[in-house]
């Protein structure tokens, strides 16, 4: 048998009892030893592979082939351009090429094939290669095709899903930045509120209850002169010491609450300075360095850094166990730093950023933000048993 027995799959035994002569090529036992050589190896092989034979380039393939053909009529034998009409445009040049003598590969190709009675997208990896006789003449084309529609369609339906990720990623951002804005601009109207009551009871505290207290003083050292009775003397003379000691804790806490004009300063040194002594009262002593360079900023970052600070002192004295403390006051690229650093208990960094949460949380979350609205910064590092560094940062004026 010119199909040997070896080789009768579908096609096998389809291409040995078909009769040739009716196609343009010769009966099969006339066919030239390269093409039946070439049918024979293409039998062999489970891979999609086309014979293209001839002017007419004649259709041969083997089993693996003909699933590629959908529902179209029977192909072995005719015109391989007519059983792929539908994509005679893309393919006829291509054939030209291999006919030419130039083998050629396509990856991913889209055709729109007659499959199921109607037109339908399918995608395509495949080769033509000129097939040669042993003088260099072409007789024909060989045609390896893999269908990688089911690959092509599932990449594609990837990439709208990454694409729909994509989006709703920078919607739910775009939600996030929404919210963050909100969130900064209620912490800055929160801190305004707090600002502002703080002065008004600082305020009342000074021209009201502090004035009485002045003014009860002043009616004691009046009604002592009239006083005779030492006992009477001596119970007024302890009262005038509890309303001075009144008046001197009502002056503290007006401080506490509005520090004194030079609060209003550029010269945060000074400031500090002033700050550490009032932490002498809850004993913690803090030593301060300052690089002398000139540092000037604007009066709401000199009053968020003069709030974070004394917020971090505070800290320190409730939680690092400690009585000890230094600050660093610096200038680098058209910032002011303040670096506060203990060696107290410190804490695990990663718990308290997931959140901010924990004692003090809310009030470190309070200073990151009111930084951020002014272009700074707040960086913790600290470990457990080894104390803890916090480095505000603030931009400076321009120079003038």
């Amino acid at each position: 048998m010119i199909i040997s027995p070896g080789k009768q799959s579908v096609m096998g035994r389809l291409i040995s009892e078909k009769d040739w002569s009716k196609t343009s090529l010769s009966p099969i036992e006339h066919w030239p030893s390269l093409l039946l050589n070439t049918v024979n190896v293409m039998l062999e092989v489970n891979f999609p592979i086309a014979v293209c034979w001839g002017k007419e380039l004649i259709t041969i393939y083997n089993d693996a082939y003909r699933p590629l053909l959908g529902d179209k009529p029977e192909a072995l034998g005719r015109p391989f351009l007519e059983v792929w009409q539908e994509a005679k445009d893309i393919i006829e040049p291509q054939l030209h090429l291999a006919l030419e003598g130039q083998p050629i590969f396509f990856k991913n190709m889209e055709f729109n094939l007659l499959r199921k009675s109607k037109l339908q997208p399918a995608w395509f990896d495949y080769t033509f290669s000129p097939i040669r006789y042993s003088n260099g003449e072409i007789s024909g084309v060989i045609n390896i095709a893999v269908e990688v529609t089911e690959r092509v369609q599932a990449l594609d339906g990837l990439k709208e899903l990454n694409e729909y990720l994509e989006q709703k990623v920078k919607e739910r951002t775009a939600t996030l930045e929404e919210y963050k804005d909100q969130l900064q601009n209620l912490t800055y109207q929160l801190n305004f509120a707090k600002e502002r009551e703080r002065h008004a009871l600082a305020g009342h505290l000074h021209d009201h209850v502090g004035q009485l207290l002045d003014l009860s003083v002043i009616k004691i050292d009046q009604l002592k002169r009239s006083v005779q009775d030492e006992k009477v003397l001596e119970k007024m003379k302890k009262l005038r010491e509890v309303i001075m000691l009144a008046n001197n804790n009502t002056r503290d806490f007006v401080h506490e609450l509005k520090p004194p004009p030079i609060f209003e300063k550029e010269n945060m040194e000074e400031l500090l300075w002033w700050l550490a002594q009032r932490m002498k009262k809850y004993d913690l002593q803090i030593h301060i360095k300052d690089d002398g360079k000139p540092k000037p900023i604007s009066a709401e970052v000199h009053k968020v850094l003069y709030e974070s600070v004394r917020e971090l002192c505070f800290n320190i004295i409730k939680h690092a166990n400690i009585n000890e403390a230094s600050i660093e006051l610096s200038e680098k690229n058209s910032e002011i730093l303040i670096i506060i650093n203990d060696r107290g208990r410190g804490f695990n960094i990663n718990e308290k950023k997931s959140g901010m949460t924990g004692k003090g949380g809310f009030g470190l979350f309070n200073i990151q933000e009111r930084l951020q609205m002014l272009g700074g910064s707040l960086m913790i590092e600290s470990q457990a048993g080894k104390g803890t560094k916090v480095t505000l940062s603030a931009p400076l004026l321009p120079h003038s």
